[in-house]
């Protein structure tokens, strides 16, 4: 197999949330960008793991996360993939509990399609089917990688490179240090598979919830826009609940899940609904056999929940499983150390940074890596997310984005989602774009002038 060397001004690795944003954002600054991605579709854990909808890019009424993730939106909704953004009111004064206050629902498949246009239309060179196999790294800085696919196995040299790939692999390849799960014990958040059912009476459904809101933790019914197609759902529910079910049916025997509760999302697709509701704990998600551990338990935990659905929801006694996660969604591995380390204060608290490149909104939350239960942790205000915490201390010339950006282990329970990867993912692309253009180190470029650049590219700093 011969291998051939090719250039480019900035690679970004990994074709998830935070990648596609910085492969994206590379191109419309006026790099030469090539997106690199092991799987056959982008969209990382919207898409192969069925991670939706995407959490609150609002804090309160304000909306503090456009640029990128607005044009995904503004194209899901034109193909009919979204409702768009919505809001989501609440019994209790000042609780989002299980959304942020705002939710996007989206179709896995029409997000496939959209974000191939997005990424192509920017140009960018795509590389589907394609792993990373080799980092090469001297003295702190990445001078190439090697790739291979089932036809080739090449060489990429970039100026910039932008590891998105949510583990930190190509960062840890090139010597940054990092940190893994939390500090009193090294344990990460749970891995979970999502699933979808479909021929759901939601009408009943919803009925129910308005009538027994005492099975419920928390419930909210999204205000739709008037002017959806008329073939959309009228009425839309997001809850989490049914604790004594879940409880009675596990005492019997009749229920496998990893978690006290059941959490779902009915779609903008009428009869459709999308669980959030298995759970493994425990589970290094960069180590291939226990990730194989985890996607055995959680399908037989998948077939076990529509069971007691199709048994004990009302509405569902006619559902079926229509789809479930092609792969795990790990919500925590490795957190890269940067030049600084955002911390669950800084979350809490609305801090402010000088350096500001994108903002965060999503509250704390942080599903027990010990146990079956959840801790959510409202915000004072939307906090600033700092250039620093791309940097990696001990490489000069990558950057990371999407969850494995430097923060803490409760931090990052807030940074992970999706909105938020994105915006970290428009900022590492600008930043790379203009370290390449200018012949400078990450380190080097002048942030004033890269904040003007997200501004130009409706980004919200």
């Amino acid at each position: 197999m011969n291998t051939s060397v090719y250039d480019y001004e900035v690679a970004v690795i990994g074709g998830g949330p935070a990648g596609i944003a910085a492969a994206i954002a590379s191109a419309r600054t006026g790099a030469s960008t090539v997106l690199i991605e092991p799987s056959s579709f982008l969209g990382g854990a919207g898409t192969g793991s069925l991670v939706g909808p995407w959490m609150t890019n609002y804090f309160q009424d304000r909306q503090v996360i456009r640029g990128i993730f607005q044009d995904v939106v503004d194209e899901l909704v034109a193909y009919e993939g979204s409702t768009g953004t919505v809001k989501c009111p609440y019994d209790k004064p000042g609780s989002t509990q299980g959304t942020g206050g705002y939710i996007t629902p989206f179709d896995a498949e029409i997000l496939k399609f959209v974000l191939n246009k997005l990424v192509l239309e920017a140009g960018v060179k795509l590389l589907l089917n394609t792993y990373v196999d080799e980092v090469y790294a001297k003295n702190g800085k990445v001078e190439g990688i090697g790739i291979r696919s089932k036809s080739s196995r090449d060489i990429i040299r970039a100026k910039q490179y932008i590891d998105a790939t949510g583990d930190g692999d190509i960062a840890v390849s090139a010597g940054a240090s990092y940190e893994y799960g939390r500090r009193q014990d090294g344990l990460a958040q749970p891995v979970s598979s999502l699933f979808k059912m479909s021929y759901v009476d939601l009408d009943k459904f919803i009925d129910y919830t308005l009538e027994h809101r005492d099975e419920l933790v928390w419930v909210t019914y999204p205000i739709l826009p008037s002017n959806l197609p008329a073939h959309f759902a009228k009425r839309m529910v997001a809850l989490s609940g049914f604790n004594r079910a879940v409880a009675e049916a596990k005492e019997r025997g009749e229920l496998n899940v990893g978690r006290e509760r059941l959490t779902l999302f009915s779609d903008y697709r009428d009869g459709d609904v999308l669980f959030n509701a298995t759970r493994v704990n425990r589970i290094d998600g960069t180590n291939n056999q226990e990730l194989i551990r985890a996607e055995i338990d959680l399908r037989q935990q998948v077939m076990s929940v529509v069971a007691f659905a199709r048994k004990y929801l009302p509405g569902f006694d006619r559902a079926s499983l229509s789809s479930a996660a092609s792969r795990v969604g790990v919500r925590e591995t490795r957190r890269i150390i940067g030049d600084y380390v955002l911390t669950q204060e800084d979350v809490l608290h609305g801090a402010k940074f000088v350096d500001s490149i994108a903002k965060g909104c999503f509250p704390v939350d942080i599903h027990s890596p010990h146990d079956h239960t959840n801790v959510w942790t409202e915000l004072d205000d939307a906090y600033d997310i700092p250039y620093r915490c791309l940097l990696p201390v001990d490489v000069d010339n990558l950057l990371v984005a999407g969850r494995c950006i430097s923060a803490t282990h409760e931090a990052l329970a807030s940074t992970r989602v999706q909105s938020h990867c994105m915006a970290i993912g428009q900022a590492a692309g600008v930043a790379a774009a203009m370290a390449a253009e200018q012949n400078v180190a990450t380190r080097g470029i002048n942030v004033g002038q890269l904040q003007e650049r997200l501004l130009a590219q409706k980004a919200i700093i």
